[in-house]
């Protein structure tokens, strides 16, 4: 749940798929997906959650079509919060940081701190780049 740009999703994990010769993940559809070898909520390392922007031609869904209004955001000082849950506990995210890389270096990485990175593909209608929302956990409840 990110309240300031209205985000309420669930988190499925995402299947690995054959292309043939290379893996690729599933693609989520209508929610959030989480890449599952990544850490989950709360977990020292780096979780790395999926969503789209949009998804006009295969209806995938707008789960993260807000996102991109988080740069502004923390360049205008405002805080911007993360909470997800396990079921058990929620655990509350501080955004601190946001870039947008090409496609092709676009790469997972681990911090080694319970951190989160939030993805989505940009720029509209194009999607040849990655939109990459980090933040570090603060808070558990």
């Amino acid at each position: 749940m990110i309240p300031s740009i209205d985000v309420d999703s669930g988190i499925d994990e995402l299947a690995i798929l054959d292309m043939g010769g290379s893996r690729a993940y599933e693609t989520p559809a209508n929610t959030v997906g989480h890449i599952p070898e990544t850490a989950n909520a709360g977990e020292a390392g780096s979780g790395w959650f999926f969503g789209h922007t949009e998804s006009p031609i295969q209806g995938e869904g707008s789960v993260f079509l807000n996102l991109s209004k988080i740069p502004g955001m923390l360049q205008n000082g405002e805080d911007v919060f993360v909470v997800t849950s396990n079921g058990e506990r929620q655990y509350l995210y501080r955004i601190t940081s946001s870039r947008v890389v090409p496609q092709e270096e676009m790469t997972l990485h681990d911090t080694g701190q319970a951190t989160l990175h939030l993805v989505s593909c940009v720029p509209r209608l194009v999607y040849d780049h990655r939109l990459i929302v980090s933040g570090e956990l603060i808070g558990v409840k």
